[in-house]
């Protein structure tokens, strides 16, 4: 495998500087633009990163992403008729997922589209469909009774796969017609000179989101065209909602996967980028029951920031003393890092603490799910702390020693399209990020 290994770092070192960051790469094409869910990866980079690999190691068809936000790994997979298993903690992921996943069947999806907007017309209603508790605070009331009239319209829809469509052109356009501000992740109210002066028709931005995700739909389908049967993929592909430290699924018709690539939280999500929070409202208005089973079940939506909570770091350590030590046994750079934060507010160090404890959890069951001589792609970032950059690349190189987990290679890159906030209270923004490709050796 040491052939491979090189072949692989000789690879990427053939790739200009400049390719890992241009500015000229739009991570919201095609599908990629159905949401703007946060913090997306790039898909053509993701996709050169696959395709040196694929290219280089024979027998590659069952591809993992534990942490898939809105699947772009899964999309990039499919570019090469893979087969993917992934899973997110988050349900509206998992909606976006399940929705990329096809049919790609535009015919059908506009005779969809034509119902629907002809129900919409038809709904004389004026009752409000969500169970939201301060639903004025977040929604005027003209929003409240055009949103409730687009849901009505999707939940009479027949087929499954086609609701899952329209309840994400939903999310959409609870995301823009809210009054939440959309500069920010988080759930921040706008000044309220700023909501009474706003016009907005959520029936209006319904119909120009679904014409545009069923053009991004038609330029996917045309780049999916020889790894379709029809309208379906002709690879397997499984999407989870999933606690990724307490299981990680199988693939389909498979014990082990050959290739992962994946991109976890670069944080707590309540100091980082909030998942939870971005997805808070839009849930509110779509059938859980239609995203999953385990989200209709799991009161997902109790606070606002429930779903964040139960992210990487999103829990208190029942002993945060021991964590730290077990941590800094595991981890120099750990070590280093939270002896350089021990003088600032406790919650700085006990929040990293408690993130890579968790991220450290899901680990063991990560690796064991990877075949012998598998790649592990992992893209982290740095993320800084009253001013310190928290290494993340070198504690997970070294969290993942003992489990027989080697790096191969390390690419530093300039992120220039991930939106956060400029600071917060716990970090700055971060600007770079690693493309770290590591081996599972074999025994």
């Amino acid at each position: 495998m040491q052939a491979v290994d090189d072949a692989i770092r000789q690879r990427i070192d053939g790739y200009p500087d400049e390719f890992w960051a241009s500015a000229e790469r739009d991570p919201r094409a095609e599908v990629h633009a159905y949401l703007q869910y946060p913090a997306m990866m790039v898909p053509e980079i993701q996709r050169e990163v696959i395709k040196v690999v694929y290219e280089v190691q024979t027998g590659i068809k069952n591809v993992l992403d534990p942490f898939m936000g809105a699947a772009t790994t899964m999309t990039s997979c499919m570019s090469f008729g893979l087969n993917f298993t992934g899973q997110d903690i988050n349900p509206l992921a998992v909606l976006v997922s399940r929705a990329k996943m096809g049919p790609f069947d535009p015919h059908e999806l506009e005779d969809s589209r034509g119902k629907i907007l002809a129900s919409i017309a038809e709904d004389g209603s004026g009752g409000v469909e969500t169970c939201l508790t301060n639903v004025d605070k977040w929604f005027k009331p003209p929003v409240q009774i055009e949103l409730s009239k687009i849901r009505r319209a999707i939940r009479a829809e027949g087929e499954l796969w086609v609701r899952r469509f329209f309840w994400v052109a939903l999310a959409e356009t609870v995301r823009l017609t809210s009054n939440s501000r959309t500069s920010t992740y988080k759930l921040h109210i706008r000044p309220v000179q700023e909501i009474q002066s706003r016009r907005l028709s959520p029936i209006q931005v319904f119909q120009d989101v679904v014409l545009q995700n069923l053009e991004d739909l038609k330029l996917f389908r045309r780049a999916l065209c020889k790894h379709l049967e029809g309208n379906v993929y002709k690879g397997q592909l499984a999407v989870h909602l999933q606690d990724t430290s307490k299981k990680v699924h199988k693939p389909p018709n498979a014990t082990q996967c050959d290739l992962l690539i994946t991109s976890p939280p670069y944080g707590d999500n309540l100091s980082t980028v909030t998942y939870g929070q971005f997805s808070y409202l839009p849930l509110q208005w779509i059938d859980l029951d239609d995203i999953d089973a385990k989200a209709a079940d799991g009161d997902w939506l109790r606070t606002t920031q429930e779903i964040d909570r139960r992210s990487l770091g999103g829990k208190k350590l029942p002993d945060l003393e021991s964590a730290t030590a077990y941590l800094a046994e595991r981890s120099s750079a750990y070590r280093m890092t939270i002896g350089e934060l021990r003088n600032l507010p406790e919650d700085r160090p006990a929040r990293v603490t408690t993130f890579l404890c968790d991220l450290e959890e899901t680990l063991v069951p990560v690796v064991s799910i990877m075949r012998p001589n598998a790649y592990l792609i992992w893209i982290v970032g740095n993320r800084h702390v009253g001013g310190k950059e928290i290494p993340t690349d070198k504690i997970l190189e070294e969290l993942l020693r003992p489990l027989n987990v080697g790096l191969v290679k390390r690419v530093k890159r300039q992120i220039l399209y991930r939106r956060m906030a400029a600071r917060n209270r716990y970090a700055g923004m971060m600007r770079k990020e690693y493309v770290l490709v590591f081996r599972k050796r074999s025994e």
